[in-house]
C-alpha cells in the first residue's frame, strides 16, 4: 500500500515542529524565492528535507531519473500537494528509479532471513518496529528518510481521528452499514497482534506510516511519494515481492508503463497496480479512503455489500471534458438492492444538515475529509439510483462470492476480506 501526496495536510504540533526544525540544524537551507516568502515553515521544511533525502538515495546506488522532478501540483499555489513530473519526456518501459534494499525501511536484514520471522513480525509488526527504530534515533544517526518520514502529517486516516470524529464518522456510514468497514482494525492489530503502545505518538505515528505507505513489508523512498490515479496511471512494478522477486538483490524499481511528456505527473495506482492482485476486485474508493486519507478522482469503485450492489464510475469516455458521470454495473443490480440504496441515500440528505452546525471539539483536517467522503459517497449513490439499468433479483440467490459475479476475480478467495452485513431484525445481509 501507498501514501498519496496528495493528501497532504499540516497537522503538526509544536512539539513535533520542533523536534524537526531541531534535526534540520546542521543542514544548509536552500535559498527562498521571494514569491514563496509566505509559505509557511512547514512547508520549507518539507522542500530541505525532500532535497536531503533525494541527494542522499542517489550518494548511496539509488537510481533515480534525472528526467524527474519532484514539485508542487499547481506552482503557483504554496499550499498545493506534491507530485512526481517529468522534465523530459520519458518512453515505455524506462527505469523510473531503482532503490537498494540497504536503504528502504524493513523488518529484516534480506528477503530470506524475514522468511524465518515469527510471524507476528512477518505481520506489519516487524516494519512498525523497524519505523519507531529509525524515527527515534538521535539527529546524527537519523538518515534522510527518518528525517522525512518523522515530518509527516499525523492522524489523517480515519482509523487514527479523535474520539469524536470518528464517533461522526460512525454515525454517517450507520455504524459501518456503509463503506469503509474494520475502522479500528488498523490499531488493534498494532494493540494485539504487535503489543503495541498506543499511548506513545511517535509509535502511533509509525503504525500509520506503515499503514498508508508501506508496499508488502517494505517502505521505499521516493517510490511512496507517487500519487495515485486509476484513469492516468503510468508506472508499473519490474519485481514483484508477494511472487518471491528477491528485491534485496534486485533493488525495487518502478518503469514507465506507457510514454510520458514533459511536465507530465508521474501515477502509481494503490489498488489496480501490476502487484495489487489481492486487492483489484473489492479495494475501491471507501477502502482508499479508510487507508491512504483521501477520496480518489473518478474512476472509482463502490461495494455495498448490504445491498448487493458493486458498480465504477467514470467520467463518459474516460474524458473529464464530457462533464458525464457514467455507471458501470459490475454485478446485476436488484430492485430490493436499490430500494435498500435510497433508504441509505435518503438518511444521508438528513445526516448532510450537520454540515452546518458546530463541531468545535473535532478537528478541522478530520472535518474536511469526512465532509469530502461524504460527497463522494452521496453522489455515487444519487448516480447509481438514477441510472437505467435493468433489474433483476440473481444476486439474491448468489453465494457470499456475489461480488465477484460478472466482475474480475484475480486473487484466491482467501485474499479478500468483504464483510458480510447482517442487520438485526430482518433478513437484510
Amino acid at each position: 500500500v501507498h501514501w498519496c501526496s496528495g493528501s497532504e495536510r499540516i497537522m503538526m504540533n509544536n512539539k513535533q515542529l520542533f523536534r524537526i526544525m531541531h534535526l534540520l540544524g546542521s543542514l544548509h537551507l536552500p535559498t527562498i524565492a521571494a514569491a514563496a516568502a509566505s509559505e509557511t515553515v512547514a512547508n520549507d521544511t518539507q522542500d530541505v528535507l525532500i532535497t536531503d533525502m533525494i541527494n542522499w538515495l542517489r550518494a548511496n546506488g539509488s537510481f533515480i531519473n534525472d528526467k524527474l522532478q519532484i514539485r508542487r501540483i499547481d506552482p503557483d499555489d504554496p499550499t498545493s500537494p506534491r507530485g512526481i513530473f517529468a522534465l523530459e519526456s520519458l518512453e515505455e518501459g524506462e527505469t523510473v528509479c531503482n532503490i537498494p534494499w540497504e536503504l528502504m525501511i524493513t523488518p529484516s536484514e534480506n528477503r530470506d532471513s524475514y522468511l524465518e520471522l515469527p510471524e507476528s513480525e512477518r505481520l506489519d509488526c516487524g516494519t512498525i518496529n523497524a519505523v519507531i527504530k529509525e524515527i527515534s534515533k538521535s539527529e546524527s544517526d537519523m538518515t534522510p528518510y527518518g528525517k522525512y518520514l518523522l515530518s509527516q502529517p499525523r492522524a489523517y486516516t480515519v482509523g487514527f481521528w479523535s474520539e469524536e470524529g470518528q464517533k461522526l464518522f460512525w454515525e454517517m456510514t450507520a455504524d459501518e452499514k456503509l463503506p469503509p468497514i474494520w475502522i479500528e482494525d488498523l490499531l488493534e492489530e498494532w494493540e494485539e497482534e504487535c503489543d503495541g503502545d498506543d499511548e506513545n505518538d511517535d509509535h502511533l505515528h509509525a503504525v500509520m506510516l506503515v499503514k498508508t505507505r508501506a508496499d508488502y513489508q517494505y517502505l521505499v523512498p521516493f517510490y511512496d511519494m507517487m500519487n495515485h490515479n486509476n484513469g492516468k496511471t503510468n508506472v508499473a512494478h519490474k519485481y514483484d515481492p508477494y511472487k518471491g522477486d528477491p528485491i534485496d538483490k534486485t533493488g525495487y524499481e518502478m518503469v514507465t508503463s506507457k510514454p510520458i511528456l514533459a511536465g507530465e505527473e508521474l501515477f502509481n495506482s494503490y489498488n489496480h497496480c501490476t502487484i495489487c492482485d489481492q486487492y483489484y476486485d473489492w479495494f475501491g474508493t471507501p477502502e482508499m479512503f479508510l487507508h491512504f486519507g483521501f477520496v480518489e478522482g473518478y474512476p472509482q469503485r463502490w461495494l455495498f455489500d448490504f445491498a448487493r450492489v458493486k458498480f465504477d464510475l467514470d467520467w463518459k469516455d474516460g474524458d473529464e471534458g464530457t462533464g458525464e458521470v457514467v455507471v458501470s454495473f459490475l454485478v446485476p443490480p436488484s430492485k430490493k438492492g436499490m430500494d435498500l440504496l435510497k433508504k441509505e441515500l435518503d438518511r444521508l440528505d438528513k445526516f448532510g444538515q450537520k454540515r452546518e452546525q458546530s463541531n468545535a471539539e473535532i478537528p478541522e483536517n478530520e472535518l474536511k475529509s469526512l465532509w469530502e467522503y461524504y460527497d463522494a459517497m452521496h453522489d455515487a449513490l444519487r448516480y447509481a439510483l438514477a441510472s437505467n439499468a435493468t433489474l433483476v433479483d440473481d444476486v439474491w440467490s448468489m453465494g457470499d462470492g456475489w461480488w465477484v459475479k460478472d466482475g474480475t476475480l484475480k486473487a484466491s478467495s482467501a485474499e479478500h476480506c468483504v464483510r458480510q452485513w447482517k442487520e438485526t431484525g430482518n433478513d437484510e445481509l
